[in-house]
């Protein structure tokens, strides 16, 4: 009911206040897809260095477990005096894992060693940013091997040439290049990320 004097008021909202709530509603809407954005990155970067973890470790157990493994191509079962993971910023983008094969020499040398299906790529192009020994030396490649049956940890680049020091530490980033994580291998077997 209407009262004596009272102003009839329009019902609904001006072309002004649409626009404004539009404004809020991008802006809002932007903020929120930019930091998915970063959540996403972070969450790939996180499962890229938790899967390594895991294959540095896989590869200690096939040393431990002594057992026949399915080498090479066509795939033959052998039993490798050590197993070990493949790291390098020339393809910053993937790592497996390989038998090193009699005669030993401490280090991958084609694919007559590469272990079945271990080859993995990183997710959503995370990459190996870079490698570095004890005091921050540079690698381009990196061997972390564990010799069978002890699984005794050797650390080799390239050339099959042993890594001196206690510790290898590989740097992985994201596509941004804003997140940064670093996993380190100690000869003690320790495996820490950070």
């Amino acid at each position: 009911m209407k009262r004596k004097g009272e102003k009839k008021t329009p019902a609904g909202y001006t072309m002004v206040e649409m626009v404004v709530i539009l404004a809020i509603i991008t802006g809002i809407s932007g903020i929120v897809l930019f930091s998915f954005t970063g959540l996403n990155e972070g969450a790939s970067l996180n499962r890229s260095i938790r899967e390594l973890a895991l294959a540095i470790r896989r590869a200690q157990n096939m040393s431990l477990a002594v057992t026949q493994l399915e080498v090479g191509s066509p795939p033959t079962s052998q039993i490798p005096p050590a197993v070990g993971v493949r790291l390098s910023t020339q393809d910053p983008e993937r790592y497996f894992l390989f038998a090193d094969l009699a005669p030993v020499d401490n280090r991958y040398t084609g694919v007559g060693e590469k272990i079945g299906n271990t080859e993995t790529l990183f997710e959503r192009r995370v990459k190996i940013n870079r490698i570095r020994g004890d005091g921050g030396s540079p690698h381009t490649t990196v061997h972390i091997l564990f010799t069978a049956p002890e699984a005794n940890i050797t650390f080799s680049d390239d050339a099959g040439a042993v890594i001196p020091g206690e510790k290898i530490e590989i740097e992985l980033i994201s596509p941004s290049g804003d997140l940064v994580r670093t996993i380190t291998v100690r000869l003690s077997g320790q495996i820490s990320v950070k």
